[in-house]
């Protein structure tokens, strides 16, 4: 990815508070921000080419009510030179657009040339806090002198990064890296700042629909015995070498036919019923293994135990219900219990 800065300019955006949204509270700059050789060097390969390693393809989403897709094509067309007015007013989307517990920090907004097109930078950082060693050439003494303005890169994952350009037919479109939320990201970003959705929905929907038939499992059916082994059938079933899933195809295949109508009522709207291609990315540990929790413990398992029996649920005489687990212990390890199996 070939990318080059054109112009920025830096504005600062308070703590998110919604009682408090007031556009004034946001510190705007009046005029474009001079960037050193070695500061858009670092800019653009410490902190977007590293962020964007693995970024998410996004589009304009036509139902969102940001601005900020005008205004980026605004900057693009360059139409009056609106660069400094429209950068201004993506500050104030951004303030208007935080969750109550967003950090305070900066928001970069930079003109770029990305692989020879005309492009629109957005990056919100957070101020840090660190620690300059300094030299006193009178004593030879080594000083520490305290820096609470910091905004660094690469190794701290401490700002969201987005890269937004026109698709043919002027649509906007772009790649988007949250660095503070992992695999996650941020829903006021995505959608209430930059105004987008994903391009690919499947990551989205795997997601939803795995989530959604554990917790119909979880909550819908009083029979344990029978809640793991649709656990664990739906951990096989998702893991299978086809490269897509369909609901009603699992329900068919491994829900006894009483409990199928009620398990597809409970998939919502946004998975359907449509033949929707596999993506983990947003699934803890890719969803290879169904994690059974109870007072006092909690068992992780793969699909491939539950295939073959060495781990089986089933309920004793007297109601409880019994957890075997058949094969050879390799080994027991000390770990935190999770809170879930505290209760």
């Amino acid at each position: 990815m070939a990318i080059t800065i054109s112009k920025a300019i830096v504005h600062e955006v308070p703590k998110g508070a919604h009682s408090t949204k007031n556009d004034t509270d946001v510190t705007l700059s009046t005029e474009l921000t001079p960037l050193q050789v070695e500061t858009r060097r670092f800019i653009i390969d410490n902190m977007v080419k590293f962020a964007l390693k693995h970024p998410r393809d996004i589009k304009w989403d036509e139902a969102a009510s940001s601005k900020t897709p005008a205004l980026v094509a605004k900057i693009i067309n360059d139409t009056e030179d609106c660069f400094v007015q429209s950068s201004q007013e993506i500050a104030k989307v951004l303030y208007r657009s935080q969750t109550s517990n967003s950090p305070s920090g900066i928001l970069v907004v930079a003109r770029v040339v990305k692989d020879g097109r005309n492009a629109v930078l957005l990056m919100k950082a957070e101020h840090q806090e660190g620690m300059r060693l300094r030299r006193d050439e009178g004593s030879g003494r080594l000083d520490l002198e305290h820096l609470n303005e910091l905004i660094v890169g690469q190794n701290s994952k401490i700002y969201k990064v987005a890269v937004m350009d026109l698709a043919d037919d002027g649509t906007v479109i772009g790649q988007m890296v949250d660095q503070q939320n992992g695999v996650m990201y941020a829903d006021f970003f995505l959608a209430g700042f930059l105004g987008c959705q994903l391009a690919d929905k499947a990551e989205l929907q795997t997601k939803v629909f795995m989530e959604s038939a554990i917790k119909h499992f979880n909550e819908q059916l009083s029979d344990p015995v029978k809640a793991s082994r649709y656990a664990g059938a739906l951990s096989a079933y998702m893991h299978a070498p086809a490269e897509d899933f369909q609901p009603s195809v699992f329900a068919d295949d491994f829900l006894e036919p009483q409990d199928r109508d009620d398990f597809l009522a409970a998939i919502p709207d946004s998975v359907g019923d449509g033949v929707i291609r596999k993506n983990f990315k947003l699934i803890a540990g890719g969803g290879s293994g169904v994690r059974i929790v109870g007072h006092g413990f909690t068992v992780v398992a793969s699909s491939e135990a539950f295939a073959s029996g060495n781990i089986s649920v089933s309920k004793s005489d007297n109601g409880d219900t019994v957890i075997k687990l058949s094969g050879d212990v390799k080994q027991m390890t000390f770990g935190a219990l999770p809170k879930s199996s505290q209760q």
